[in-house]
């Protein structure tokens, strides 16, 4: 079950990387200029978005809906939502996001959440 709910978490995240991130990265690096401010404003509007998608529908974003999972004890207010996903952009800067990375998935098959569960509290669910 845990690594069902893992391969549905990563669908989740590559469909909202691909319909949110990619198209807001490509436009953050047509306006923007500068080495790390592209990648920083993308790393933060995909969080606003991640952060205004899971307090507004339910724990789900695009891709979750799709990849039928939700994130539940959260939607109490938009700060405790807000304190799991900020958690994330730690992944958006370069070498250290990877080393945060693999922590996060080696504790996700120690404990089965991964490190921004964790510290937000949360877990996440299948849906139906």
């Amino acid at each position: 079950m845990k690594y069902l709910l893992f391969i549905q978490r990563i669908l989740a995240t590559m469909i909202d990387l691909i319909i949110v991130y990619i198209p807001i990265s490509f436009i953050v690096n047509v306006v923007v200029t500068g080495y790390f401010t592209p990648t920083i404003l993308s790393g933060v509007l995909f969080t606003i978005y991640s952060v205004v998608a899971i307090h507004s529908f339910q724990g789900q974003t695009i891709g979750k809906y799709f990849a039928k999972i939700q994130v539940i004890d959260v939607g109490k207010s938009m700060m405790n939502d807000s304190i799991r996903e900020v958690i994330k952009l730690i992944y958006f800067i370069p070498f250290l996001g990877l080393i945060v990375g693999g922590l996060s998935i080696g504790c996700y098959f120690i404990q089965g959440k991964f490190l921004h569960d964790i510290i937000g509290k949360s877990k996440v669910s299948m849906n139906g």
